[in-house]
């Protein structure tokens, strides 16, 4: 145990003693977190705002005269007849009778230099007027670009509010009163339709994203750490010297593993205190644009930083097994990057996966993230909480031992 505490305490001074090493275990990670969080935030709020600001262009091809009698009624200001403001929209229609304009508009919809094009059939008010039960409806056409999102608003928004709304004046005009029509409604007088979890619905904002995010960032913040601290220590030849000298190679893993534990659990609450501070940051910007109250309470605090740092423990585990394999940093980093690679795809398959069984929670790796995912929409279970904590203790343990063991083995160690 005392040959267990001098490694430890070693590897804690050559960490501890270097700036560099402090700085980019303590300090950089909070720095790079909250910079994350904050041009989320800042980039959710920019592109909402930009969407809500931009005042879609309309081309009009062959509009029928009811049409243009109908936008007339709408429109706001007859000073500007190519501008229709509807609630917060502003819209700048074109009309045009050129078939070459209405050719040379599908070219723009593509490059996105025009938001929507609409193309009314020929004698579109005869058709209405003359319509005969039986026979074909006339066709309005729309053509857009679902690729740009201005495009695909443009449509969205000029069906529900200028389109549908028109084709119910036509309607009223050909049989009169439209409620004969209507047999039932649906929600006209209920103001109570919406019935949902507020908590779970904060916490779908960011419960797919971020934990995939923490997951990645704690491993890679865990490789240097790891890397350096065995392929490294045989690389400099400072590894051999240890294993020569009269203690239980068993302590030096050991030693070694605790003092990285400790780094790395320091790194991983900074980690958490970082988002931790900035992410009610994130949670204003995107609540207020939103209109959600966003939380974050402090059990969900307290479960995440418990997750990261038993995580930690498993991340530190498995890479100090597998850099315990390489002669010089450059192979281990060669080694660990396919488990790098595990990590991001377990982590790619948590985005996806909505339900899971409190059992699927001690499936290494993968239980945390769907912890930490769950964590956020208030739907992970206590079971489910301490099988995944359970997991990553046991996990880590076995790869420690596993470690161990093969400090026993001379040709592994010694690159013979």
């Amino acid at each position: 145990m005392k040959a267990t505490a001098i490694v430890m305490r070693k590897e804690l001074y050559r960490v501890f003693s270097d700036k560099k090493m402090i700085f980019g275990l303590f300090v950089m990670p909070a720095m790079v977190v909250i910079g994350i969080y904050l041009l989320m935030g800042i980039m959710a709020a920019s592109m909402m705002q930009d969407r809500a600001a931009h005042e879609p262009t309309i081309l009009i091809y062959g509009a029928s005269e009811s049409f243009q009698e109908y936008i007339k009624t709408i429109k706001q200001d007859p000073q500007q007849p190519g501008i229709v403001t509807i609630g917060n929209t502003v819209y700048h229609i074109v009309w045009t009778e050129d078939e070459s304009e209405f050719a040379a508009g599908k070219d723009r919809i593509y490059s996105g230099d025009l938001d929507l094009l609409l193309s009314f059939p020929e004698d579109f008010d005869e058709q209405i007027m003359e319509y005969k039960e039986g026979a074909a409806a006339p066709d309005l056409k729309t053509f857009y670009n679902p690729s740009e999102d201005y495009s695909d608003n443009a449509r969205r928004d000029i069906l529900a509010d200028i389109i549908e709304p028109y084709r119910q004046s036509l309607l009223g005009q050909r049989i009169g009163d439209l409620e004969q029509l209507t047999v039932f409604t649906v929600d006209k007088e209920n103001d109570e339709s919406v019935i949902q979890n507020d908590n779970k619905a904060q916490g779908k904002l960011f419960g797919t994203v971020i934990p995939y995010m923490i997951t990645i960032l704690l491993f890679a913040g865990a490789v240097s750490l790891g890397t350096d601290s065995f392929a490294g220590e045989k690389e400099r030849g400072t590894m051999a010297a240890l294993l020569m000298l009269p203690i239980k190679r068993s302590a030096i893993v050991y030693g070694k593993l605790f003092a990285l534990m400790i780094l790395s659990g320091f790194s991983a609450l900074v980690y958490g205190g970082a988002m931790i501070f900035a992410m009610p940051l994130l949670y204003r910007t995107l609540g207020d644009m939103l209109g959600q109250d966003l939380r974050f309470s402090p059990v969900q605090m307290c479960m995440m930083l418990i997750i990261i740092v038993t995580l930690v423990f498993l991340y530190v585990a498995l890479i100090a097994l597998c850099a315990t394999f390489a002669k010089n940093m450059k192979e281990g980093s060669t080694y660990i990057t396919p488990v790098y690679m595990a990590v991001i795809a377990v982590g790619v398959m948590s985005i996806f996966k909505e339900e899971v069984v409190d059992i699927q929670y001690l499936i290494p790796f993968y239980g945390s993230t769907i912890a930490l995912k769950n964590i956020f929409t208030f739907e992970v279970t206590v079971p489910g909480f301490l099988f995944a904590v359970l997991s990553n203790l046991l996990t880590g343990a076995l790869f420690a031992w596993l470690t161990a063991r093969l400090f026993q083995n001379e040709r592994i160690m010694f690159n013979t």
